[in-house]
């Protein structure tokens, strides 16, 4: 399922985390949502981030109901700086709730996007603007991640 929406991340249960990590947490999650584009995908790219800036240790789980996703992360741990004597890690319960389309201009370049991925015609040799081939290729390039 290809997805072009925007969302909005509110914390469920956020497990005794401090402000700071759920927002380093959040900050990853928009991030991904915002380069990410293939739900299939999604769930990936979130563990493979969140255990580069928590550790390998963290798994998450990622179940969608309706327009909404719902994104479970457990083992994560604060930073070794932030901890006082002992290790301690959390489980964290995100909701990705659906909050529009993005604009026409995203629509469009991941169409085209999606037309040449598996073409032998590159970005370059589309006959379209620049602005536009600069948005097109932000597509592209999340669809090598």
């Amino acid at each position: 399922m290809q997805t072009v929406q925007k969302y909005v991340l509110e914390p469920v249960k956020t497990g005794g985390l401090d402000e700071k990590t759920i927002s380093e947490v959040l900050e990853v999650l928009q991030t991904v949502l915002d380069s990410v584009y293939e739900l299939e995908r999604f769930s990936a790219v979130v563990g493979q981030m969140l255990a580069e800036r928590f550790g390998d240790e963290v798994t998450t789980r990622v179940a969608g109901m309706k327009r909404n996703i719902f994104i479970f992360i457990r083992e994560v741990s604060i930073p070794r700086e932030a901890r006082q004597y002992k290790f301690k890690s959390y489980d964290l319960l995100i909701k990705a709730k659906f909050h529009g389309v993005r604009s026409l201009q995203d629509l469009a370049a991941h169409q085209v996007a999606c037309s040449i991925r598996n073409s032998p015609v590159s970005l370059e040799q589309l006959p379209i603007p620049s602005l536009t081939k600069k948005v097109v290729g932000k597509f592209v390039e999340t669809a090598n991640m």
